[in-house]
């Protein structure tokens, strides 16, 4: 029987190679759009389908190591400790191989890590970023130091602890506090560490906060005068604050306070020129008293976009 010329041709593997061959013909710079848009654990993998493409996570401008991704599915609900702490080994392996030096060919202008606090492989990833950072090789990192405990199973003793490891991990590689430009902190408390200190004093390039359930001291005040601040950035949310005072933020733009546990208004402000986009979100409870926005925001000038979102609770709105 004769074979036919086209029977290889109309094959979905010919389709297939025909794809590829489509895709190599693409310059670098389009392909490193592509897969820019994706995660760095899935440029990765699709780097190693060609050898065109073989070359190319290491020439991505900006990086994003999620430690969730490497969580095998389905994922435990609880998701179990051996599970968080083989994804952190890879965590690991693929940011030891992404920071290589000897196979990067540019710079890194941005890193994005979400980790977990295991200091087993915190001990590993730091050197690796602090060896980047003071090399010249990565220049901004936006870390997320993510917990899947839920916040009420946290006791006191587990927040505090928690805030000593990261301190000890800042204290270990400071480089890592220099280059911080966007910070997530989950569960940490800040009874016996100075918080304004190591957010605004070290961390000088933060742009961008996020407190999920983190106090300084259960119903304590917390008190931000930073003047020599770049945070533009400010999300509190489920945090145990009994009033956050926001006496000097000159280049704070967006602040979102949600679900705060002070009876009285969760926030004062100063000096904060430039604060234009406002957020407030809590679900009123017995011991919450009113309180006037218009007193608020007296001083702040510069508001163009305020949201409020009390959760289905009446606000009440009086005429002056």
């Amino acid at each position: 029987m004769e074979a036919n010329d086209n029977d290889f041709s109309d094959s979905p593997r010919s389709q297939q190679l025909d794809g590829e061959d489509r895709l190599s013909m693409l310059t670098d710079d389009i392909l490193l759009s592509i897969l820019g848009r994706v995660s760095s654990l899935i440029a990765t993998r699709t780097s190693v389908l060609s050898t065109r493409w073989r070359h190319l996570p290491w020439l991505l401008p900006e990086l994003s190591i999620n430690v969730e991704d490497f969580l095998s599915a389905p994922r435990a609900d609880p998701i179990e400790e051996n599970d968080m702490e083989q994804a952190m080994a890879s965590l690991t392996k693929a940011t030891r191989s992404l920071l290589n030096k000897q196979q990067r060919e540019s710079t890194i202008s941005s890193l994005h890590l979400n980790l977990y606090l295991i200091n087993t492989f915190l001990c590993e990833v730091g050197p690796l970023i602090g060896d980047a950072i003071d090399s010249g090789l990565l220049k901004d990192l936006d870390l997320s130091v993510l917990d899947e405990t839920d916040a009420l199973a946290r006791t006191e003793e587990d927040m505090l602890q928690r805030a000593q490891e990261i301190d000890s991990f800042f204290s270990a590689y400071p480089s890592v506090l220099h280059c911080l430009t966007k910070l997530f902190l989950k569960n940490v408390g800040f009874d016996k560490l100075d918080m304004h200190h190591v957010l605004f004093d070290c961390c000088k390039q933060l742009q961008h906060l996020s407190l999920f359930h983190c106090d300084t001291g259960s119903y304590s005040l917390f008190k931000i005068d930073a003047p020599d601040s770049k945070l533009c950035v400010l999300e509190i949310e489920k945090c145990r604050f009994v009033r956050i005072d926001l006496v000097c933020l000159p280049k704070l733009e967006k602040f979102l306070c949600e679900t705060w546990v002070s009876e009285y208004a969760p926030v004062t402000f100063g000096f904060v020129p430039s604060l234009g986009d406002l957020e407030l979100s809590c679900g009123s409870n017995c011991d919450q008293r009113e309180f006037k926005l218009s007193e608020l925001l007296y001083g702040v000038t510069s508001i163009h976009t305020l949201t409020l979102d009390f959760q289905g609770e009446n606000v009440a709105l009086v005429a002056t």
